[in-house]
């Protein structure tokens, strides 16, 4: 039996997997040196050098990219054989905990082995404590990860299309910080604030569409096969005479495109969170089968409305595959669907 001198270490909590709370608080890791085979001098001051490092690699972990997520280096000198492990980041990853301590003239060391700091997936009480209160966010959620933070304790969700998204909101742009990484709660803020991000692009996209040298051209063509048709009824009401010099011509329509409603407002904000592939919103100008834009006009004669509909999933698809979009850069050409599907929480 070996009598060398040795210092041990033991840990409370029991390892040798530390849980990051459904809170997102670190564990609290009290560490403890205990002495073999050596004595110290009650007269003789110790002084215990602790380090800890806490590292996550990605090993092991699918769609990680091999990210490397560290916690800064804790190195901290006691008079105890104690050690509380003050973090000062929700990081998770391989825990190391190294200590050397002298005693008289022997200098003794000792390393942990296997330590983890492992993620904990909230509940979804937890969830409604901390998720704003608008059903689309949580119903998107549910679609981006099931309400998962983590894979596994010890792996964060990756998003499956391998460009570094993470977390039950599957942040991917602009790329995940490393707390949004190890802490659901800051990954829930990040995807709110990139919600409404979208929130606004949408709420500004008809006025881009009704400024667009597009539209007008639209309302351009109505107006003249408008004043074609006049024209045409004139002639024939004359019997077959030109328009007569004292009969005006119809005055071009003023044509309005109205807002989104707050349903349509919802469903392009959905479809902005997935991306706008190929710079397709959830909405186009409704125009017929001619490429003639769709107007209802008033009773005055003097003013129509233009319409807005749906691009479809068959649509989204076919206007992919005419412009080659990479199948990774698509998205889900359903996704709106697919989250309204969901229930809320």
């Amino acid at each position: 039996m070996d009598k060398s001198p040795a210092v041990l270490l033991s840990y409370d909590s029991v390892g040798p997997q530390f849980p990051i709370s459904e809170q997102c608080e670190m564990p609290k890791i009290t560490v403890t040196a205990t002495f073999q085979n050596i004595t110290p001098d009650p007269k003789s001051p110790l002084q215990f050098q602790w380090k800890v490092t806490l590292a996550f690699t990605g090993q092991g972990c699918v769609h990680s990219l091999s990210r490397v997520i560290k916690h800064p280096d804790i190195v901290q000198v006691t008079s105890t054989n104690k050690f509380t492990i003050p973090f000062s980041q929700i990081r998770g990853g391989n825990l190391m905990i190294s200590l050397i301590v002298r005693v008289g003239t022997v200098t003794l060391t000792a390393q942990s082995q296997n330590l983890q700091v492992t993620g904990t997936n909230p509940s979804v009480g937890a969830l409604l404590s901390a998720t704003p209160n608008n059903d689309a966010f949580k119903k998107l959620m549910r679609i981006e990860s099931g309400l998962s933070q983590f894979l596994s304790p010890t792996c964060p969700y990756f998003s499956e299309d391998d460009y570094g998204g993470v977390g039950i909101c599957q942040v991917t742009d602009p790329a995940p910080t490393d707390d949004q990484v190890w802490s659901w709660k800051e990954n829930v803020k990040a995807g709110w604030q990139l919600y409404q991000q979208k929130e606004k692009a949408a709420r500004g996209y008809p006025a881009h569409v009704r400024n667009s040298v597009e539209f007008q051209t639209l309302v351009t063509a109505y107006n003249n096969q408008r004043l074609a048709k006049s024209t045409a009824a004139a002639s024939t009401a004359g019997g077959g005479q030109a328009r007569t010099s004292n009969e005006a011509p119809p005055k071009p329509l003023l044509i309005e495109l109205p807002d989104y409603t707050p349903d349509q407002l919802q469903r392009d904000t959905i479809r902005g969170y997935n991306g706008y592939a190929g710079g397709l919103h959830e909405y186009r100008v409704k125009v017929d089968e001619n490429g003639l834009l769709g107007v209802t006009e008033d009773a005055t004669g003097t003013k129509g409305t233009a319409e807005w509909e749906v691009i479809t999933a068959a649509e989204r698809t076919a206007y992919y595959d005419k412009i080659n979009l990479p199948k990774k850069k698509r998205g889900d050409p359903n996704y709106v669907e697919d989250v309204e599907a969901k229930p809320s929480f």
